[in-house]
């Protein structure tokens, strides 16, 4: 009887382990709301994010250098509220700008860093988005295609999946992460070009940004000039949910209120895109939505609506 009784306590854990994986990216008609709030974002960032706009981001968006890890203070504030995390892992030393040797990757030296990172990925026993050196289309990063290849940055994925699944970490969803515009444009370019494949896939990120007029480059342009057209692409070709991973808008250019209230009524309209992760940070720009400006109040008044979702 007692075996028996241990039986049906391990099977009764395992349900409510998959239940609440399985809830937390079921398909229906919402939006989990996500932000970028700091580089080490704290209870305190979550509860303030939840105060100025109305509701906690589901997803807490974090970056990760090489040979490093989210620091245990964060993965403890963002799990005791109820929130996961979305860890983008970049493959180089962002301060020094410094990209990994991508073909001793593939020859094994980093291994042991990996499967690490796999372990500790695993016993946070919850799911965890990793997005892996993302926005492979642009050309600002080292890792990305034009500079070594479409075959070389497939390789280098399909790797780093194939090890993290050896160690176990089946609590981790996959994020394939673009950016929005390919850069250079040219054919062989096209961001659908590195696709890894549907295996080792489970979401497909975009990232895409209104710099306003803040650049001799740039316009103001709106969150649907900017999403909709590798929307497209993506429903047409990959059958995986989307999320969009980074979005925000300069101050300058045009009105920042509209711009905002514009992308939550255009995310709503595309279905296939089960959450967002706002990039709420002033950095290259003044990205934030200022909590008592015209533009916070409208992301405010946007998510107060029950298709974009926090932890409830």
């Amino acid at each position: 009887m007692k075996k028996l009784f241990a039986k049906i306590i391990v099977v009764v854990i395992v349900l409510t382990i998959v239940i609440f994986i399985v809830k937390k990216i079921a398909p229906g008609n919402y939006c989990l709301t996500g932000a970028f709030m700091a580089d080490e974002p704290t209870k305190k960032n979550i509860l303030d994010f939840e105060k100025d706009y109305g509701k906690k981001p589901f997803i807490v968006l974090v970056f990760v250098d090489w040979g490093k890890f989210v620091p245990r203070e964060v993965i403890s504030a963002v799990y005791k509220e109820e929130c996961v995390l979305m860890v983008t892992w970049e493959p180089w030393k962002a301060w020094e700008k410094e990209g990994i040797n991508y073909k001793e990757l593939l020859a094994g030296k980093y291994d042991a860093y990996i499967d690490d990172f796999a372990v500790k990925l695993k016993n946070i026993e919850k799911p965890v988005f990793l997005r892996f050196a993302h926005e492979m289309n642009g050309n600002w990063y080292p890792w990305s295609g034009n500079k070594i290849g479409r075959d070389m940055y497939i390789k280098m994925y399909r790797y780093v999946y194939k090890r993290m699944k050896k160690v176990g970490a089946n609590n981790v969803r996959w994020v394939f992460s673009i950016n929005a515009e390919d850069v250079p444009k040219e054919k062989n370019n096209h961001s659908l070009n590195y696709y890894p494949g549907n295996r080792y896939v489970d979401y497909v990120g975009i990232d895409g940004y209104n710099w306003g007029d803040t650049h001799s480059w740039s316009k103001w342009v709106s969150f649907k000039g900017i999403f909709e057209k590798p929307y497209k692409e993506i429903t047409a070709k990959i059958p995986k949910p989307i999320i969009i991973t980074e979005f925000s808008s300069a101050d300058t250019g045009g009105d920042k209120a509209v711009w905002i209230k514009e992308a939550m009524e255009e995310i709503k309209r595309l279905k296939r895109v089960k959450a967002f992760a706002l990039f709420n940070v002033d950095k290259e720009a003044k990205w934030q939505f200022a909590p008592a400006g015209a533009s916070g109040e409208a992301l405010k008044k946007q998510l107060t609506g029950s298709y974009f979702k926090d932890k409830k």
